[in-house]
C-alpha cells in the first residue's frame, strides 16, 4: 500500500494532503523539484488499464451485443477517467487510507521562534496526542511541567535508529539527565526522520494519576523543549545515555492545551484596510513575540465553524498609537487615544481582532483594551472629533477631558501573549451607522528596565456586513482595582475576590440569560491562580474559567468548549490568588504594573445592557482587618482614634508597620467575612445607585463546588478489582527477607538509581514516511528561557508606594466626608467571624478586656 501512497504524493497535479507544519517546513513545490529529484515509486503497470483508448472503447462496445447495466456504467467510469484533467481528480482520490491520528491536527505552535521545533496537537476524550518535529537526525525531548525549569517536569524522550522509531517516558530531577518513570503513560503512536528532521506522535491521558507525571487540565502549562544532533548512546539499549542538548537547543514556552482560542481565518475575500488617516495602519499583523504563526485549518477543528463555507466579506479597522514617546524613567505608561469608527451605510459585525505592533516593541505591551464611547449626540461630536485628530494623552490625569469618562464600554481586551479572539459563527459585535461614533483605545506599557522607546502599536478589528445571529458583549467581572484591594507582603498565598451580585444580574440580563464563549483572566507581576466562580440560589457550580497556573507573560483568552450560560439573579465571583514573598512591603489594588488587579472579561452573546460588575471591601472591613475601630475624621492627615495604643496614628503608618507575620490569618478571615460595596454599571452610570451605597453580605454558599477526585475512583475501583479476584499482593517477607514490592524494585533500578524498564519501539511509519526540508535560518535566537522569572521589586517601589499611600490618605478623607459618624462607628465594631448576634459578644470580649487591664493597673499599684 506504501508506493501507490508515495507515488500519488509525488504527483505533480495531485493536490497536497501535508500538515501546516509540513507546509511550512516544505516550502513550494517547485523549489522541491529544483534542490532534489524525489524518485517517484513504481506504477502498477496493468496492460489492460493502460492500453485502453476511446477507439479501443468503442470496437468493445460494438461487440457487445447485449449490453447491461454494470457494463454501461464501467464504460463511462473507463471514459471519465481518459477526459482531461480526469487523473488528478482519480489520484485526490485515490489516496491510500492514512492513520486517524495524522489526518487532522487542531492546534499548532512553534516552539522556537526558526521553526526548529514544531508542536501538533489534538484532545481526545480521555488523552491527548501530540506529533513534535524537530530539526534534528538525534533524540528530541519534550516536557510539560507547571514551572519553567526541568524540575519536576513530565517528560518525554524519543528518537528514530535503524528503522525504528523509539519513546521513553521521564520526569526531571534538576538540572541533570531525566529519569525514567517508574509507569509508563505515553504511548508511542509513529515516528520517522530524514536527512535533517525527526517526527514523533504520541498520546497521554490527561491524568495518569502517577506523581510523576503532569495532570493535563484547563491550566497554563510551560512546554518544554530540546534537542540534540546525535542518538543517545546505546540508543538500542534499555539504557541509554543521553547527550546534553546544550543552551542553544532548548527553552520552554506557555501555552493553553485545551481551552485553545477559535484559529485564526484565512484570508477572507476581498478585505479592505481602513487606517483612518494613520500612517501606520498599515503596518502588517504581528504576533506576540515567540508566539507561531497562524496557519489556515486542516479541518475538523471543533471551534472553526466556517471551515467548510465560503470566508465572509470582511473590511479590517485598524487603530494604532501615533508615535507614544516612553521615557527610560518610565516604568508604568497608560496612553489613551480616542477613535473615530468609519463610515457604515448598514449595521456590521465584528468578527475578530488582533493586535499590531510596532517591531521591537512587543515586549512593552502589557494590555489594549478599546472602550466604546457613550453616544453624547452632536453637540458633543465637535469635541470627539478633536479628541480623535489629538494624538492622545497619558490616561487618569486630573487635567484629562470629562469626555473619556464617558468611554467605558469595553469592546476589545487584549493581553500580553495572546494572538487576538475569533468571534464563534454565532455572534458578532455590533457596528451599527447610528449606534456610537467614537472609541478609546487604553495601551498599557510596562517598562520596568527603563528604556526610552517610540511606538505605534495597536490593534486590528475585522468586521463584515454578513451578520451572525446575535450580537456579542464584553462583561468585566471582578475586584475594582482600589486601593482598598490589600496584598500584605511576604505571603504564599493570599486570596482576593471581587463580587457581581445577584440584584446586578437580575437587573441586567434576559430572562434566558446570556452565554459566555470566551474568557480573559487578568492579573499583574504576583496572581497566581485566577477563576470566575459560578453561584445560583446558595449552590456554587464549576467555574466558568479557572487557571491554577496562571501566567502573568501568557494571558490569552480561553474558548470554552460549550458556551456557559449565567441567569438573572447568578451571583459571579473573580477570586485570584497571590504570592508576595518576594515583597517587602505593602501591594495595593491599582493600574501599575507593580499594583495588583483581579479582573475577568467574559465575552458572551447576546449583549446586553451592562459594562461592568465589580466590588470593592467596604471601608469598615479594611479598617477592621487592619485593626482599627474608629477614625479621627476631623484630623488632617487622618489619623486613628481607637484602639488607644493606635491613637494618633496615620493609615499610611498603619498599612507600613502592621504585623503580617502574625496577623495574617486575622486579616484574611476580617477580609472575607467582611462586607462588600458593589458595582453595577452600564457606559459610566450605576443600574443601582441605591446599591452601591449598601454594605452588602459575603454570599451564603449552601453547598460548595469541589472537583472530581479522578485517582481516588482510580484506586477504588481497582482495590474493588483485585479484592474480587482475590489478587492479594504478598506483603510477608521472601525466605531471603524482602517483600514482593522490594524484589520488583530490585528488577526495575540499576545502582544509579535509573530505570531500565524496556523502551517502547515502534517500526517508522510506513504512511507518512517521505523526505521533506525545512528552510534553515542562520540567525539563531539564542535566548536562555530559564533566566529571569523572579518577581523582582524595582528601585522606585519604596517612592511609588508613598506616592500611592499618599493618594489613599486624599480618597480616605472624602469617603469619610460622606458618612454618617454614628453609622461609621457601629459599622466598624463588626468582627471578622459571626452571625446575626456578633455585636453582643464583641462588646462583652471589650468590656472582659477592659476588666482585666483595670485588674492590671490596680495590681502593679498594690
Amino acid at each position: 500500500m506504501g508506493a501507490p501512497h508515495t507515488a500519488f504524493l509525488s504527483t505533480p497535479s495531485s493536490p497536497s494532503l501535508e500538515t501546516p507544519a509540513d507546509a511550512a517546513m516544505t516550502g513550494s513545490k517547485a523549489s522541491r523539484r529544483t534542490k532534489r529529484a524525489r524518485p517517484r515509486a513504481p506504477r502498477h503497470t496493468s496492460s489492460r488499464r493502460t492500453s485502453r483508448t476511446p477507439s479501443s472503447i468503442a470496437f468493445l462496445l460494438s461487440r457487445a451485443p447485449q449490453p447491461s447495466l454494470w457494463c454501461v456504467l464501467q464504460t463511462l467510469v473507463l471514459t471519465v477517467s481518459f477526459l482531461p484533467g480526469a487523473r488528478s481528480f482519480a489520484a485526490s482520490s485515490f489516496a491510500t487510507p492514512r492513520l486517524s491520528s495524522y489526518e487532522t491536527w487542531e492546534h499548532e505552535a512553534w516552539l522556537e521562534d526558526t521553526g526548529a521545533f514544531v508542536v501538533q496537537w489534538t484532545p481526545r476524550e480521555d488523552s491527548i496526542e501530540f506529533r513534535v518535529t524537530a530539526r534534528t537526525t538525534g533524540y528530541i525531548g519534550f516536557g510539560l511541567s507547571s514551572a519553567p525549569r526541568m524540575d519536576g517536569a513530565d517528560i518525554v524522550v524519543g528518537w528514530v535508529h535503524s528503522g525504528k522509531a523509539y519513546l521513553q517516558d521521564r520526569h526531571g530531577r534538576g538540572n541533570v539527565e531525566p529519569s525514567v518513570d517508574e509507569q509508563r503513560d505515553w504511548m508511542l503512536v509513529g515516528g520517522y526522520e530524514n536527512d535533517t528532521h525527526t517526527v514523533l506522535i504520541m498520546s497521554r491521558p490527561y491524568n495518569t494519576c502517577d506523581k510523576q507525571d503532569h495532570v493535563i487540565s484547563n491550566d497554563t502549562v510551560r512546554l518544554l523543549w530540546a534537542y540534540h544532533p546525535d542518538d543517545p548512546v546505546d540508543p538500542e539499549s534499555p539504557r541509554p545515555r543521553l547527550h546534553y542538548h546544550g543552551s542553544s537547543r532548548r527553552g520552554v514556552r506557555s501555552m493553553f492545551l485545551l481551552e485553545r482560542g477559535h484559529r485564526a481565518p484565512t484570508h477572507s475575500r476581498h478585505t479592505q484596510e481602513l487606517p483612518v488617516g494613520f500612517p501606520d495602519a498599515s503596518l502588517p499583523p504581528s504576533r506576540s513575540p515567540g508566539l507561531p504563526p497562524r496557519f489556515p485549518p486542516t479541518g475538523g477543528h471543533h471551534h472553526n465553524h466556517h471551515h467548510h463555507h465560503r470566508p465572509p466579506l470582511t473590511r479590517s479597522w485598524v487603530l494604532t498609537n501615533n508615535g507614544v514617546e516612553v521615557g527610560a524613567n518610565s516604568d508604568t505608561v497608560y496612553w489613551c487615544k480616542v477613535f473615530k469608527r468609519p463610515q457604515l451605510i448598514q449595521k456590521n459585525h465584528v468578527i475578530r481582532y488582533e493586535p499590531v505592533f510596532t517591531p521591537g516593541n512587543e515586549a512593552y505591551l502589557h494590555h489594549i483594551i478599546v472602550y466604546e464611547c457613550t453616544n453624547m449626540g452632536p453637540a458633543l461630536d465637535v469635541a470627539f472629533e478633536e479628541l480623535a485628530n489629538s494624538p492622545g494623552h497619558e490616561c487618569y490625569q486630573t487635567n484629562m477631558s470629562q469626555l473619556i469618562y464617558t468611554c467605558n464600554h469595553v469592546v476589545v481586551a487584549w493581553a500580553l501573549g495572546s494572538e487576538g479572539l475569533t468571534l464563534p459563527s454565532e455572534a458578532g459585535y455590533p457596528l451599527t451607522p447610528t449606534g456610537p461614533k467614537f472609541y478609546m483605545m487604553e495601551a498599557h506599557y510596562d517598562n520596568p528596565e527603563g528604556h526610552a522607546f517610540r511606538d505605534h502599536s495597536g490593534i486590528r478589528i475585522i468586521y463584515t456586513h454578513e451578520l451572525r445571529s446575535y450580537d456579542a458583549g464584553v462583561l468585566s467581572v471582578g475586584l475594582d482595582p482600589n486601593w482598598k484591594h490589600l496584598i500584605p507582603p511576604r505571603q504564599r498565598t493570599v486570596l482576593s475576590e471581587g463580587h457581581c451580585v445577584g440584584e446586578c444580574t437580575q437587573e441586567a440580563l434576559p430572562r434566558t440569560g446570556i452565554n459566555v464563549f470566551a474568557v480573559i483572566l487578568h492579573t499583574h507581576l504576583l496572581g497566581r491562580k485566577v477563576r470566575v466562580r459560578h453561584l445560583r440560589d446558595g449552590r456554587e457550580l464549576e467555574p466558568i474559567a479557572q487557571d491554577n497556573n496562571y501566567d502573568f507573560n501568557y494571558q490569552e483568552y480561553r474558548a470554552l468548549n460549550t458556551p456557559r450560560t449565567v441567569l438573572p439573579g447568578d451571583h459571579l465571583i473573580g477570586e485570584c490568588t497571590y504570592n508576595s514573598r518576594e515583597r517587602s512591603a505593602i501591594t495595593l489594588g491599582g493600574f501599575k504594573t507593580r499594583d495588583e488587579m483581579c479582573l475577568s472579561f467574559l465575552f458572551y452573546w447576546p449583549r446586553v445592557d451592562l459594562s461592568l460588575c465589580h466590588s470593592k471591601p467596604s471601608l469598615n472591613t479594611v479598617l477592621h482587618s487592619l485593626g482599627i475601630q474608629e477614625l479621627s475624621a476631623d484630623s488632617d492627615p487622618i489619623k486613628i482614634r481607637r484602639p488607644i495604643e493606635l491613637a494618633g496614628k496615620t493609615l499610611e503608618w498603619r498599612l507600613l508597620n502592621y504585623d503580617w507575620k502574625n496577623q495574617f490569618e486575622y486579616f484574611q478571615a476580617a477580609t472575607h467575612t467582611g462586607t462588600i460595596n458593589p458595582m453595577c454599571w452600564r457606559r459610566g452610570e450605576s443600574l443601582l445607585p441605591e446599591l452601591e451605597k449598601m454594605d452588602y453580605d459575603y454570599p451564603n454558599i449552601t453547598e460548595p463546588w469541589a472537583p472530581e477526585n479522578v485517582c481516588r475512583q482510580l484506586r477504588r475501583i481497582s482495590r474493588r478489582r483485585k479484592n474480587k479476584g482475590g489478587r492479594r499482593r504478598n506483603h510477608h517477607p521472601t525466605p531471603t527477607g524482602e517483600t514482593d514490592e522490594e524484589l520488583d524494585e530490585e528488577e526495575v533500578m540499576f545502582d544509579d538509581q535509573r530505570n531500565s524498564r524496556p523502551i517502547e519501539s515502534i517500526d517508522v511509519d510506513p504512511y507518512n514516511h517521505r523526505d521533506f526540508d525545512i528552510p534553515h535560518i542562520e540567525d539563531r535566537v539564542e535566548n536562555d528561557p530559564f533566566e529571569g522569572f523572579g518577581v523582582e521589586d524595582t528601585g522606585t517601589a519604596d517612592r511609588e508606594l508613598t506616592e500611592e499611600l499618599l493618594d489613599v490618605e486624599r480618597e480616605l478623607g472624602k469617603e469619610l466626608a460622606n458618612k454618617a459618624q454614628d453609622h461609621f462607628q457601629e459599622q466598624t465594631a463588626r468582627p471578622a467571624s459571626g452571625g446575626p448576634g456578633r455585636g453582643l459578644s464583641w462588646w462583652a470580649l471589650v468590656g472582659a478586656v477592659g476588666v482585666l487591664r483595670l485588674h492590671r493597673l490596680f495590681d502593679g499599684h498594690g
